[in-house]
């Protein structure tokens, strides 16, 4: 009777003791686990079945990507043709074409970097014997608008062309833009002069 109290004795003692060992392992263990972040790399952690050691391709936010570089020495200059002379002879023809005498023609000169040395020569000429016939100091001038364009020719290896420009045009003597409004082409021929395109002459056919 003695002996059987005392192995009850043991086992509620070995029974007690392994409930403390429980306590102390879902207690202090299991907290001490929880504060290790989930995401938090050991030595054998892989991505992508890849050791953490030969991951490649990967950024973090503070990193800065190389820039790309572009030589704009690389690329192909762009070589004109006749539509872009067309467009350019527009521009020229609506400036050409419109002037008055209290501007002092200053159109003319305003173009003498599109022209040639040859047609400098003419729109010098020109401007003296318009200023020689004004005989009134009322006022006198010229809008035009280009309208159109056609390529009459385009020799870009004999570096010459021809562009006739449909334009509307407006004379005005006392009231500006106080004419009627009529349609007059202007015919133009371009020369390549150490590589530039020039206006060499101009002729406005009769309206």
């Amino acid at each position: 009777m003695q002996a059987d109290r005392k192995k009850m004795g043991i086992l509620i003692m070995i029974v007690a003791l392994i409930i403390i060992i429980a306590i102390i392992y879902f207690v202090f263990l299991r907290k001490s686990a929880a504060t290790i972040p989930a995401n938090t790399p050991t030595a054998n952690n892989t991505t992508n079945g890849l050791p953490a050691a030969e991951q490649i391709g990967t950024t973090t936010p503070g990193d800065k990507q190389p820039a790309g570089t572009y030589n704009i020495a690389a690329e192909t200059p762009h070589k004109l043709n006749g539509d872009d002379l067309g467009k350019q002879a527009m521009s020229f023809a609506e400036r050409f074409g419109s002037f008055s005498n209290q501007s002092n023609y200053g159109n003319f000169t305003d173009l003498n970097i599109m022209m040639t040395d040859n047609m400098k020569t003419w729109s010098e000429k020109y401007v003296n014997d318009l200023k020689s016939k004004a005989t009134s100091t009322a006022y006198y001038g010229i809008t035009s608008k280009a309208l159109t364009y056609t390529v009459k020719n385009f020799d870009d290896n004999a570096g010459k062309a021809e562009i006739l420009v449909g334009t509307q045009r407006q004379e005005s003597t006392e009231a500006i833009n106080g004419g009627t409004p009529y349609i007059q082409n202007l015919d133009l021929n371009l020369v390549k002069v150490n590589g530039d395109w020039l206006f060499d002459k101009a002729y406005w056919q009769v309206k």
